[in-house]
């Protein structure tokens, strides 16, 4: 048994959870919900770990339960939903001893690509059982916490302009129908950026923050970007007609938008946006406030299970 023991992998980022609390965003559809209560029950009976879930009734109740639920000695909170829901998840347990864990079922699941986690069902769940622990890096906009990126911008006006009834039926497509709509109605407005308290001062038309690199699916915005490396990855547009909009999605798309002259990149500590005018601001894809904001690294960390690569 001891010439075996020197091979086996080393467990020491991989947990034994005592209590397990799932929260899961509604909008997945009464037979998907049933289906996936069922196998929730199902996989923790045959664990024989205490759970518990709950389905949010509106927006910012996650926040409210996975706090609670911290407060009341779950061990790993599982966020059973998109990047939105994982987002209010996050602002509720910054502050306590907790795991976070995603389920991905949500129209948008940037954050679960990220991490190598599947999009089915049970192969996500069993990483409760076979996942790693990892540290990551959470970034604050103004007082809220965020995973992947803030924009301001043009992408923030699209997702004012996504039709939440479309979305229920055609999915990541009313994201699509709202860029288009949005590249002939958005009116570009001018946005200082100013990095690292001075260092740098820039303006824009279209701003990114990134925490990780993807922007979505195989975007890469910022393609240097690190979840873990304490840093900030911001990428400024400086134009702004409809043909400088069409060129920039294609050199991202193509991943050479970082060539084009008129396209700075930095990396930071701290970075604050502003404008004379109104200008959305979202973080994780969720409307949140409108410029001014200030954007920095939390100094905490957050616990976080994903496969173990």
């Amino acid at each position: 048994m001891k010439i075996f023991n020197i091979f086996r992998k080393s467990d020491k980022n991989i947990k034994s959870f005592k209590k397990v609390f799932v929260i899961i965003n509604p909008a997945a559809g009464q037979k998907r919900k049933e289906r996936f209560i069922a196998i929730l029950e199902n996989f923790f009976k045959k664990l024989g770990i205490e759970y518990s879930y709950y389905i949010t009734k509106g927006p910012g109740e996650a926040t409210l339960k996975a706090k609670e639920a911290a407060k009341n000695g779950y061990d790993l909170i599982l966020g059973a939903g998109g990047d939105g829901t994982i987002n209010e998840i996050v602002n509720g347990i910054m502050d306590e001893d907790v795991v976070l864990g995603i389920i991905p079922l949500g129209t948008v699941n940037i954050l679960s690509m990220e991490l190598g986690i599947e999009q089915n069902i049970s192969r996500a769940l069993s990483l409760v059982k076979n996942g790693k622990i990892f540290k990551m890096d959470v970034g604050v906009v103004n007082d809220k916490y965020f995973l992947l990126m803030v924009g301001a911008g043009f992408d923030s006006y699209a997702i004012y302009r996504v039709n939440l009834k479309l979305k229920k039926y055609v999915g990541v497509l009313a994201y699509l129908f709202a860029g288009i709509y949005s590249l002939f109605k958005y009116k570009p407005k001018k946005i200082m950026v100013n990095i690292d308290n001075h260092r740098i001062d820039e303006i824009g038309y279209f701003v990114i923050v990134e925490n990780v690199d993807s922007y979505g699916g195989k975007f890469k915005v910022a393609p240097y970007a690190k979840f873990n490396d304490k840093l900030l990855d911001v990428c400024v547009f400086k134009k702004y007609s409809l043909w400088d909009s069409f060129r920039y999605f294609i050199g991202v798309a193509l991943n050479r938008h970082l060539n084009f002259p008129d396209v700075r990149y930095y990396q930071c500590k701290t970075v604050s946006l502003s404008s004379t005018e109104n200008v959305l601001v979202h973080s994780d894809g969720d409307l949140t406030y409108s410029l001014p904001v200030d954007i920095k690294i939390a100094k905490r960390q957050l616990k976080i299970l994903r496969p173990d690569v």
